[in-house]
């Protein structure tokens, strides 16, 4: 990318996974009403941000995006072009795409909050936090929490976030079958008692702050499992692999299609991750992390 006026800036942008992640009801807004709790993972994207007299350039590299409509980051930055009405200049972007896509890992809503924090510092457009979260919660229900990355227990649509007591560091084993899940998909199959069961949330938010392993592994839950696993065989069986490994505990993640596993040691997770690769899965042996979207300083 060549030079503008400002330095280019280059942005992580990590995946997340859902410890747990229950659906109550379905909203007015025709939304669902969630309770989820989230933890962001050390498999990220990668932003490169480069100021431009006018006008808006993406290129991406890595995994490719299907062209089903406009990328998110299009998306971003058509609002932001709304919001900052004085701005006269554009922005260049160079996406390297490695958080699976329609994998239930939340890259696109990661990548829509570091183009907002990149882009804000980028330009000095003065979006304070607040207002930062505001636009982000307007892009996509998970977008807000990436701005703080961490632990957080996410409400509402999944856009109301609180942060919680962090989650001890521990290994993370991602498997993704080749197939991607459309939540749009899950949720139109999602079927909604007329007297939904409560949410574990809390207890699995207490089982973290007190770094009780036991509790947090058997308190891992997604009413997802319950749509996408007897309908998509190949994200059953990569469930049940996981399941029977020699892992604290595994569940899909968000609407799928990973599967992610929680390994007290690195070579727990490896031999894990060795099964779910014979099966057919692409894996990624990862750590946690107390980060968001992170500024990773000038190109």
């Amino acid at each position: 990318m060549s030079r503008g006026g400002s330095a280019p800036l280059r942005i992580r942008c990590p995946a997340k996974i859902n410890l747990g992640l229950w659906i109550l009801g379905r909203r007015p807004d025709g939304y669902h009403e969630v309770d989820t709790i989230l933890q962001t993972v050390l498999l990220e994207d990668e932003l490169l941000l480069e100021e431009a007299r006018e006008g808006f350039a993406l290129e991406t590299r890595g995994i490719r995006i299907p062209k089903n409509g406009p990328n998110i980051i299009e998306r971003a930055w058509s609002f932001i072009e709304e919001q900052a009405r004085n701005n006269r200049r554009g922005v260049r972007v160079r996406l390297t795409k490695r958080i699976p896509i329609g994998a239930g890992l939340g890259g696109g809503s990661s990548d829509a909050a570091g183009f907002l924090i990149g882009v804000n510092r980028l330009l000095g457009l003065g979006f304070v936090d607040e207002r930062l979260r505001e636009m982000a919660s307007a892009l996509g229900a998970d977008v807000p929490f990436f701005l703080r990355g961490g632990t957080a227990r996410a409400t509402g649509r999944g856009d109301e976030v609180r942060h919680l007591c962090p989650l001890p560091g521990i290994w993370i084993v991602l498997a993704t079958p080749p197939i991607a899940v459309s939540t749009t998909w899950a949720y139109g199959r999602v079927r909604i008692r007329l007297t939904p069961p409560g949410s574990g949330a809390s207890m699995l938010a207490a089982a973290i702050e007190r770094h009780d392993w036991s509790s947090i592994a058997s308190g891992l839950h997604n009413d997802f499992e319950g749509v996408v696993l007897p309908e998509l065989e190949i994200v059953a069986r990569l469930r049940r692999l996981l399941g029977e490994s020699d892992l604290l505990g595994s569940l899909l993640s968000g609407s799928g299609s990973t599967v992610f596993g929680l390994a007290l040691t690195q070579a727990d997770a490896q031999r894990a991750a060795e099964r779910a690769a014979a099966a057919g899965a692409t894996v990624h042996v990862v750590r946690t992390t107390e980060r968001g979207v992170r500024m990773a300083g000038v190109a």
